[in-house]
């Protein structure tokens, strides 16, 4: 069965865990955000009905749009520029997500944080590296050693890996306060709590802000995180191949 999904722009980012699910396209008019795909997998129907639907429609022949809550046909699928979902999902985190995973501008509302160093020991909780470190690590390491990791990649091939033990990759590594990670090496003045300073930067609390050394911060949202299965990870590698 082959069906549509529109969702609110701003609600875009709902889309993140369906964007290993081959076969999904997106398209963009005026505020909506349309999605098209075919099939009946639970899982992925699971995956749907959580979705913030503004509309859900069953498309037939000829572009024919089905309501659910309607019994026939009443409606025509625009004409829209198609795109798949995952080629999509990248644009929308290069200005929204990290840093190119999106940067916000220092000074975090009205408390003015400092980045400074630190000479305070601590557990490395998460590592940004690059795809291509990622791809050949994850494509040759054994599965155990995956299994407790998860990462979310970026449109520039930025990849932030959390999990423990962390791979020994080169790249900048990060130590997590609540839903908060700081660079390895330095903190935040004044030391308000993790608490406070997350409320003040506005986070909610499936999204991770990651400190930058520069004063800067980045936001990931939690459903951007994907386990590091070797598929998932070729998946990825494949999409920058072919955008």
């Amino acid at each position: 069965m082959a069906w549509v999904i529109c969702v609110a722009r701003e609600d875009g980012g709902a889309l993140a865990p369906l964007r290993l699910v081959r076969g999904i396209e997106v398209a963009e008019k005026d505020l909506l955000v349309w999605i098209r795909g075919s099939g009946n997998d639970e899982k992925i129907e699971r995956l749907l009905r959580s979705l913030p639907a503004v509309a859900r429609y069953e498309l037939s022949s000829g572009n024919r749009l089905r309501n659910i809550e309607l019994r026939i046909p009443s409606e025509t699928l625009p004409a829209l520029d198609w795109q798949p979902l995952n080629k999509w999902l990248r644009v929308q985190m290069s200005s929204s997500s990290l840093s190119h995973f999106s940067h916000d501008d220092k000074g975090f509302g009205t408390v003015h944080v400092r980045i400074v160093r630190s000479a305070e020991e601590r557990p490395i909780d998460l590592l940004v590296t690059n795809l291509a470190e990622w791809r050949e690590f994850a494509l040759n390491a054994a599965e155990i050693r995956l299994r407790h990791l998860r990462f979310a990649a970026d449109a520039t091939g930025d990849v932030v890996v959390r999990g423990k033990p962390l791979p020994p990759l080169p790249g900048r590594q990060f130590v997590l306060h609540g839903n908060i990670a700081v660079q390895a090496g330095f903190a935040w003045e004044p030391a308000v709590s993790a608490e406070v300073l997350s409320r003040r930067l506005g986070l909610g609390a499936d999204v991770l802000a990651l400190l930058w050394e520069d004063g800067t911060f980045s936001r990931i949202e939690a459903e951007q995180f994907v386990p590091a299965t070797r598929s998932a990870v070729r998946e990825t590698a494949e999409g920058f191949v072919t955008k």
